[in-house]
């Protein structure tokens, strides 16, 4: 029996680092991200990753970017749904990380002509790109930007919210029915996703998530013989809206 897997293991929003990068910044911070929330909410935390971010010359100027990325998965959803499907999609459904970043020199005393808004406007591209491709490295399809919404942080930022979309292909699942193979074709599920990126202090926090953007429900009649017919409903009780509310409060309490 193939199993589905959902979003894989890789982090949503975390900042791959570059090849041939040397930085003169020490250990990076963790982000300050909402531990309670987190807890409440049945997220666990995966992985912990620091990375140099870009190092771009302005002028006479060489500006580090390095971070520290927090990624974390919920579990709680995962294991719900891997139980109603009997094991057959399983895997990450809901992903959630936040990334801070530290500058050389210091963001708030860039010399000569460097803009803070230039530099921050390159970590913001960097983020895209690199949001954008670890959907794609979690086996999403179809990853498109699909625009931007108002968002405002805890801490009083307006950075705005950039969204995605993407379809993750689930195909076929087959359950026994009396001994007999029943097959359902779920297709694909759309999902959602979100990125931030605000200068807070000194420093700039990247905060994002993926999450299933609609629900699956479905039912299936197969006859096994004359006399036998058999129907199964399906309905993966997914709730869109609220993992939508849950990953944006969880961007907006993040520092």
């Amino acid at each position: 029996m193939e199993r589905r897997r959902f979003l894989g293991v890789a982090g949503a929003a975390g900042l791959g680092a570059l090849a041939g990068c040397t930085s003169a910044l020490g250990t990076v911070a963790p982000p300050d991200v909402p531990q309670d929330q987190l807890d409440e909410g049945g997220w666990t935390r995966t992985d912990r990753s620091e990375d140099t971010v870009f190092e771009e010359s302005y002028g006479p100027v060489d500006v580090v970017a390095k971070s520290t990325t927090l990624t974390f998965e919920d579990e709680q959803l995962a294991a719900e749904v891997t139980e109603k499907t009997l094991g057959q999609i399983e895997g990450r459904l809901a992903i959630y990380a936040a990334s801070h970043i530290n500058f050389s020199p210091d963001l708030n005393n860039l010399p000569g002509n460097v803009g803070r808004e230039e530099v921050v406007g390159e970590v913001e591209a960097a983020a895209r790109d690199q949001f954008e491709q670890r959907m794609r490295d979690n086996g999403l399809e179809n990853v498109r930007e699909t625009g931007e919404e108002a968002f405002q942080t805890d801490s009083g930022k307006s950075p705005g919210v950039t969204t995605y979309e993407a379809t993750f292909p689930v195909g076929d699942i087959e359950y026994d029915a009396g001994g007999e193979t029943m097959s359902i074709d779920v297709g694909d599920i759309a999902v959602a996703g979100d990125l931030a990126v605000w200068n807070e202090g000194d420093y700039v926090v990247v905060a994002g998530g993926a999450y299933p953007a609609e629900n699956y429900a479905t039912t299936e009649t197969e006859e096994l013989s004359e006399a036998i017919t058999v129907t199964v409903d399906v309905d993966l009780g997914l709730t869109p809206d609220e993992y939508r509310s849950e990953v944006r409060g969880l961007m907006a309490a993040t520092r």
